[in-house]
């Protein structure tokens, strides 16, 4: 080996040294994979010089300068620029590669996120996106503009790229101080005179491009009132105009935690597909929203239920196969133990009232049993050696329809009973399931979209016969969380952390004073 080879070797391992984010194993893996594909890449190019030029102290060509400018400003992509610096070297090739290495680095986080989804958070079951680091290479060194080349290899979703903007907007704005925190107090409403108005005024004209000049700024007038709503709104709050507790811990969130939720958010959409499907369904557990996407438009939008904190919703995408009318819910053994057999207990009718049927002995030889015939309050929290079969009916928890992605979760779109349910702004109450507030307005939509007939659903239901329903085309859906985003009209959302996945990603990713 050459003295050359053996110092620029030296140099990739020094500039890997400061590794990524994640376990170290992890991070040592894709060094390797990294420091090969770089000498793949050299040597397909017969050890060409790409990113620098001959002087007696090696120098960056203005292709290199170029790249060496996006590395250093990583940070508008939600990135770290310390994690591609370059190390100091009086070599040409090891400047080469180094530079090589870094721009690699940097283009599959760029590309699949710093870290793999299931790294920062167990519940996040998202495949990461495979990356063709050589050609990704290769399309910069040839390029005729390689800044642009690298910002096509990024995110091509629009959200991203207007969560970037946001995210240079807000630094723009910590710079300058950020915005005024609101003094604690009594409920503001319509009407009332108070100098936390005038704070709030000031507040959200700085965050949310709002013109709200009064003659009487400490008082609540109507204008105050509507962009109360507005900013209630663009945070999954009641649009009440009330500020309220929930409200003023909004108004309260400092900048710097909102540039964080960012950054945090980028990272999920590098974690996603570029494309969803031009027909699709797509959930927000952290908005409780569901929107069904035709033919690249959003057709219809509705709330949902999802898991409680203990049985959070896994975040996945996955393809609806079938519909079940009338559909029967067999209780996994967890819910029944923990959250049936109290009730059970308690009320010696529950079961038959409810509609429930009891079986004993193993699911492929289940016997019917009268729930009589057991004694209920002998049986230990933890253990439940029977199977409870809810019919079809009212009161059946998955309502009259389910939408079936079979999954190693068990996790379906289904319908409720409990209506009231939806009038909540956070809804963390299933078991990790997600309830639907229109289930038959979406079954109908996924029919006629199929090439089926969606009258045949009422027939269906009238029956009271549990019907499966094929869908010819598999419809593509996606589990996501998501709790800062900007709409098409350049509207900026947040939602609250209700899983605490922010926390655990922004852990993960080494957020802070970088962020």
């Amino acid at each position: 080996m050459t003295a050359g080879r053996i110092l620029m070797v030296t140099v990739l391992l020094g500039l890997a040294a400061a590794a990524q984010p994640g376990t170290a194993g992890a991070a040592g893996t894709a060094l390797t994979e990294q420091t090969s594909i770089v000498r793949e890449f050299q040597k397909a190019r017969a050890d060409e010089y790409v990113w620098t030029e001959p002087q007696e102290t090696p120098a960056l060509n203005d292709r290199g300068r170029a790249i060496l400018s996006v590395l250093r400003s990583a940070q508008r992509e939600g990135l770290v620029a310390s994690d591609y610096r370059l190390p100091s070297t009086d070599d040409r090739l090891s400047l080469e590669h180094a530079l090589s290495l870094s721009l690699l680095r940097f283009l599959t986080d760029l590309r699949s996120g710093r870290l793999a989804p299931h790294e920062a958070d167990p519940d996040l079951f998202q495949e990461r996106h495979l990356v063709d680091g050589k050609q990704l290479l290769s399309q910069v060194a040839d390029a005729d503009d390689p800044v642009r080349a690298i910002e096509q290899a990024g995110p091509s979703n629009p959200i991203y790229h207007r969560l970037r903007r946001l995210l240079a907007n807000y630094r723009g704005l910590a710079v300058h101080g950020g915005w005024p925190s609101v003094p604690v107090g009594d409920a503001l409403k319509p009407g009332m005179r108070d100098p936390r108005v005038a704070a709030i005024r000031t507040r959200l004209m700085l965050s949310e491009s709002l013109t709200l000049t009064s003659d009487d700024p400490e008082f609540y007038d109507d204008g105050f009132g509507l962009a109360m709503r507005g900013f209630q709104r663009r945070h999954g709050l009641e649009d009440d105009g009330v500020v309220g507790t929930r409200t003023l811990a909004a108004l309260n969130v400092p900048i710097e935690h909102r540039i964080e939720q960012i950054v945090v958010n980028m990272e999920r959409f590098r974690w996603m597909p570029d494309e969803f499907g031009d027909d699709h369904v797509f959930v927000n557990l952290a908005d409780f929203m569901l929107d069904y996407v035709r033919r690249g438009l959003v057709a219809m939008s509705m709330r949902v239920v999802v898991g409680r904190q203990y049985r959070e919703t896994p975040v996945f995408s996955d393809r609806i196969r079938y519909l079940e009318l009338n559909p029967t819910w067999t209780v996994p053994a967890k819910i029944a133990s923990e959250d049936l057999l109290s009730k059970i207990r308690a009320n010696p009718s529950y079961l038959s009232s409810a509609g429930f049927e009891v079986f004993a002995g193993s699911r492929d030889n289940a016997t019917l049993i009268d729930p009589a015939s057991v004694d209920w309050s002998s049986l230990a929290k933890g253990r439940f050696p029977y199977t409870l079969r809810q019919q079809p009916g009212r009161q059946n928890a998955l309502g009259r329809v389910k939408f079936m992605f079979p999954n190693r979760f068990d996790i379906y779109l289904h319908d409720t009973p409990a209506r009231e349910l939806f009038r909540r702004s956070v809804r963390t109450f299933s078991s990790g399931c997600i309830r639907l507030e229109k289930p038959l307005d979406l079954a109908s939509r996924l029919l006629v979209a199929d090439g089926q007939d969606p009258d045949r659903i009422g027939s269906v239901l009238e029956s009271a016969k549990t019907t499966r329903i094929n869908l010819r085309e598999p419809v593509a859906v996606h589990l996501t969380y998501l709790t800062a985003w900007v709409g098409e009209g350049g509207t900026v959302e947040f939602r609250d952390d209700v899983y605490g996945r922010d926390a655990l990603l922004a852990k993960a990713l080494g957020l802070g004073d970088s962020s």
